[in-house]
């Protein structure tokens, strides 16, 4: 049992006397019809819905805003009308850099309907705003009002572009920062405790000292065997702390949490189904599962190694280097990431702190940590991939065939999607949500089907005019899950979407398993009923033989 215990502090006692408030649609109703008439261009068409209506009030009133809302409830629009509401001198937004594009879109097609920020709002992507010669470009900017969209992309605090908006809201008492998110977190409080308080400062329902947020996270979080800490005046158990932090969250000025589906009563079904057998799979899946060994006989020995060599294989294909680094190379990158990690920590209080690991490489260019990754400066070891099936592409070929009407296929793994691109002669959006020729996925048309990489573009994109969708290589967490499904179920969507969920392997299954636990956190903390939740999945079966057990067995 825990000794550690979440105080009844002075930072509990402001938490616990802050004023509390009850969300109620119908005053979201007003508040939209309020807002739509001072926002929207005299004559124009266009309405606020009503939680957007509600989310600029309470930005207005509280000059902060921190916001989980469905996804494709029209977060864009909130944050463009933010400036104009605010009259922001020098706004600036923070977005994930593959939708710089499509912002940059939206915001025009809004110019003429609703009233413009003047000046428009200077748009920065995290990517960007982590570059070792971007350090000083926030306090160069001097921003009075910030929008952040996904702001769970920021979910670690430790990160450079973190830092740096840190150290921007502890030196402007009046910045004004509004953060929106459909998906705050998967496991841990601890991947937005830092935007409640970057948003509403004293006005927080969370600690404001660290140590104390990692108490209550201990409290709180999805985490295996029992809780870090106990909840002390949370209540008796995890479930009554949950309770009271789920309340005091829902209650907070500034805080606007919506648990709906912006897709109303439009059903999702979901089918988990299996790939093609093939023996040739099972036999390396057995050497895998039995002797921990890759194709090549090398052993796996790391967890996550293990389970990407997992979807990899189940796939068809396998993704090493060619020729294997130098030992001097890999102890070289050990050395150099510990000195990076203890450098950083180090300086976070001092007057120049270190962010990035050019940063650390520059100040201590004559450590003899430093010295010896430098010797491999420009070096980056080849990798190769070699395929031994082609029984996973030929299942997505045959879905695409039988599916009657234009349709998205998301993929896990580069080498998997370009190769059913190359396969098909079908348009694969990957990296900055460009595809081959590139073309943006925010202008793509549904009147053929697409190839686009989950990891890249599972955010932010409007894909609702097509209705079926497939997934391989399927991601372990509900919440990119709840991204990728409503890039198509979403608002304005009022016919039935399906998705296919192909299993390659049994650790795909677990994957898609374990998303059902991230997801009961969500709801039991933040309120947020995500998609996996509301659909209809169904299951296939698979028969299991003799020399198929390994590739179907559950990792778990």
């Amino acid at each position: 049992m825990s000794e550690r215990t979440v105080p009844r502090s002075a930072d509990w006692q402001r938490i616990e006397a802050l004023p509390r408030r009850r969300l109620d649609e119908g005053v979201a109703e007003e508040w939209a019809r309020l807002m739509t008439r001072e926002l929207l261009v005299p004559g124009a068409r266009g309405k606020l819905r009503a939680w957007q209506g509600m989310a600029l009030a309470e930005l207005a009133a509280m000059r902060g805003l921190w916001g989980a809302l469905p996804v494709g409830l029209g977060k864009t629009l909130i944050l463009y009308l933010c400036y104009v509401l605010l009259e922001a001198r020098r706004p600036v937004l923070v977005v994930p850099a593959n939708l710089r594009d499509k912002t940059m879109s939206d915001f025009r097609s809004f110019i003429g309907v609703w009233r413009t920020p003047n000046p428009m709002p200077r748009i920065l992507s995290r990517e960007e705003l982590a570059l070792e010669s971007n350090a000083g470009l926030l306090e160069a900017i001097n921003p009075d009002v910030l929008g952040v969209d996904e702001a769970d992309d920021l979910a670690n605090r430790k990160s450079s572009a973190c830092k740096r908006i840190d150290r921007l809201v502890m030196a402007d008492d009046d910045l004004v920062v509004c953060m929106l998110t459909g998906t705050p977190s998967r496991k841990s409080i601890l991947g937005y405790w830092h935007h409640l308080c970057w948003t509403l400062r004293e006005g927080a329902p969370v600690p404001l000292r660290e140590s104390e947020a990692i108490t209550w996270a201990g409290a709180l979080d999805e985490q295996r065997g029992p809780p870090a800490a106990q909840p002390g005046p949370m209540g008796r158990t995890q479930s009554e702390a949950r309770e009271w932090y789920r309340k005091r969250l829902l209650e907070t000025p500034g805080v606007l949490i919506v648990d709906g589906d912006s897709a109303g009563d439009v059903p999702l079904s979901v089918r988990v189904r299996y790939a093609h057998e093939d023996p040739t799979i099972d036999a390396h899946f057995a050497t895998f599962l039995l002797e921990n060994k890759n194709p090549a006989g090398i052993e796996v020995t790391d967890a996550l190694t293990r389970w990407s060599m997992d979807a990899f294989l189940g796939s068809g294909y396998w993704q090493y280097y060619d020729p294997l680094p130098p030992q001097e190379w890999r102890d070289a990158r050990r050395g150099f990431a510990a000195l990076c990690r203890d450098a950083i920590e180090a300086s976070e209080r001092t007057a120049h702190p270190i962010d990035t690991e050019l940063q650390v490489r520059r100040r201590f260019k004559a450590h003899p940590v430093v010295i010896a990754w430098e010797r491999f400066a420009g070096y980056t070891p080849p990798t190769r991939v070699e395929w031994f099936s082609a029984s996973a592409l030929e299942t997505a070929i045959a879905w695409i065939d039988e599916a009657r009407t234009p349709a998205i296929i998301w993929c896990g793994g580069v080498a998997f999607a370009e190769a059913l691109a190359t396969a098909t002669r079908l348009p694969y959006f990957g990296p900055k949500g460009r595809d081959q020729n590139g073309n943006g996925l925010h202008a793509a048309r549904a009147t053929n089907h697409i190839i686009v990489s989950w990891n890249a573009n599972k955010k932010g994109f409007n894909l609702q005019a097509w209705e079926r969708q497939s997934l391989f290589q399927p991601p372990t967490s509900a919440k990119w899950l709840e991204q990728m499904w409503g890039r198509v179920h979403r608002s304005g969507r009022f016919t039935p979407v399906h998705a296919d969920v192909f299993a390659t392997s049994g650790g795909t299954v677990d994957a898609f398993r374990s998303a059902f636990s991230e997801a009961g956190f969500a709801r039991s903390t933040v309120s947020l009923t995500q998609k996996i939740l509301r659909a209809d999945i169904a299951y296939d079966t698979v028969r299991k033989t003799e020399s198929n057990r390994f590739r179907w067995a559950s990792r778990n």
